[in-house]
């Protein structure tokens, strides 16, 4: 994917003449690539987004490197689950140091909604139907991501955005548009590892599911920062434990079960809780959604660890309080 890579010359004096305090430091550079992938969303065929620049920010909010795609990306973040993602900036020659933010610069319609009508350069479809998707300030100020972002002296280096799709999308009114305001985090590629397990079939077929029980859809694995946190308390008073989700995909042995994969984590300890009402979770509402079975897993970086979900599981209390 080619770049042109441009510099605000603003930007580069105020680098020259700080640096240590979250601005670059240009004595040096290093090699820096940046990509994206996503935390699904359901009822959704297809959530397409066009990025047209990536800019690095320091701490006074100054842009100090901007990366001009040459051809704006029309990327389908629902086809990035798991570990897959897409490069925007590949191998980018960048001074050294430490960026506070990072903004993806996006094609999107303009606020207004009347009598929308295709083709359009960012957009939700459902149902087969293409809806246009607003981005506020998305072609201005862009999607917003906090870093830091640390680039070495003669090294390369890759971080991924992620963007969690469940918290993000809403529909504005009766107008046929949609608002995406997205929850991103950002990850270095050298210190993440993946989540990935089965889950048991029988899990889709108890009375209170309202998830598919042959394609899994209306099911997913939720996952919190931090051991032993209680994903419904995590709905009320502190939403932002949520760290992202991960839907299933059905297993191709004819077994009935599914499996469901989560990468680009941080090494550490986190909750995974699994429901089969991941369809009634809007974002827009409080709702009352049932996680069980519960388990705490531990990631290492450049490991894959394996947390499956079964239905013997949900018998058990893994948790004080369930």
């Amino acid at each position: 994917m080619s770049k042109t890579l441009s510099m605000t010359l603003l930007a580069t004096m105020a680098l020259a003449a700080c640096g240590g305090d979250g601005s670059a430091d240009i004595s040096g550079t290093g090699s820096l690539s940046i990509g994206v992938t996503d935390a699904p969303v359901d009822d959704a065929d297809a959530v397409v987004v066009t990025f047209t620049a990536v800019e690095l920010l320091g701490g006074d909010d100054a842009v100090q490197q901007r990366f001009d795609l040459d051809d704006p990306q029309q990327i389908d973040l629902l086809s990035l689950q798991g570990t897959d993602s897409e490069l925007l900036v590949n191998g980018e020659s960048v001074p050294v140091g430490t960026y506070d933010q990072v903004r993806l610069i996006v094609d999107a319609p303009a606020p207004s909604c009347n009598n929308p009508a295709p083709p359009f350069a960012s957009f939700i479809t459902i149902d087969g139907v293409q809806n246009p998707l607003v981005v506020p300030s998305g072609n201005t100020s862009g999607l917003k991501v906090q870093g830091p972002l640390t680039v070495a002296q003669g090294g390369a280096t890759a971080y991924t955005v992620d963007f969690d799709l469940r918290k993000a999308i809403a529909e504005r009114g009766n107008t046929g548009c949609f608002n995406l305001r997205p929850v991103l985090r950002v990850v270095d590629n050298a210190e993440v590892g993946t989540l990935t397990g089965t889950v048991d079939g029988d899990l889709l077929s108890q009375s209170s599911c309202t998830a598919d029980t042959i394609s899994g859809e209306g099911a997913a694995v939720y996952l919190y920062n931090g051991a032993d946190v209680s994903p419904e308390d995590a709905f009320g008073d502190a939403p932002e434990a949520l760290l992202t989700t991960a839907l299933l995909s059905p297993l191709e042995d004819g077994s009935g079960d599914f499996s469901y994969t989560v990468g680009f984590l941080l090494a550490g300890d986190y909750t995974a809780a699994f429901t089969c009402q991941a369809a009634d979770d809007a974002p827009e509402t409080d709702d009352a959604v049932e996680f069980d079975p519960i388990a705490n897993v531990s990631i290492v970086v450049d490991t894959e660890t394996t947390q499956n979900f079964d239905l013997a599981a949900q018998e058990e209390e893994t948790m004080p309080g369930n």
